[in-house]
């Protein structure tokens, strides 16, 4: 007996580990709810971890460096935003890209309004959806890259 309890009177929650969704759901709903959304919307393609580090980033521009503790660099991906491949998708995921793009007009990424050097710095490596043929350039984070400079 320790403390006046013995091992059978400890409580239940000693024995569980918390898995760290459950801590960052209950220190951070809106953040948590967020995630969520934003995987949903991106697709298949945005993993848990990156998606939440970008909603840190989305709601204060100092969380950069708590996102850098986070985030875990892979030594072959380079960081920053790189572009899927419309033609490789398949049809139900560009239907239902047409169908967001139609509603909102712009990417989910895009609607965080994070800029794409952020993302950079934070080490994150992010695949942003490309547009169809057809459409117009929406306003698409990496389309806003600024192109090579004509010299004369």
């Amino acid at each position: 007996m320790s403390g006046g309890r013995d091992d059978s009177e400890r409580s239940p929650f000693r024995e569980r580990s918390v898995s760290l969704t459950t801590v960052r759901w209950l220190l951070a709903p809106r953040w948590q709810w967020r995630t969520r959304r934003l995987q949903a919307a991106h697709g298949n393609g945005l993993p848990y971890e990156v998606a939440w580090c970008l909603v840190a980033l989305a709601d204060d521009v100092s969380n950069l460096r708590y996102v850098r503790g986070r985030t875990r660099p892979v030594p072959s991906v380079p960081p920053g935003v790189v572009v899927d491949v419309w033609v490789q998708l398949d049809p139900a995921e560009q239907q239902r890209r047409r169908a967001w793009l139609t509603h909102h007009s712009r990417t989910p990424l895009h609607l965080l309004g994070i800029p794409e050097e952020l993302i950079d710095l934070a080490g994150l490596h992010v695949t942003e959806w490309a547009l169809p043929p057809d459409l117009p350039s929406i306003s698409l984070v990496v389309q806003q890259r600024s192109g090579p400079k004509q010299t004369d």
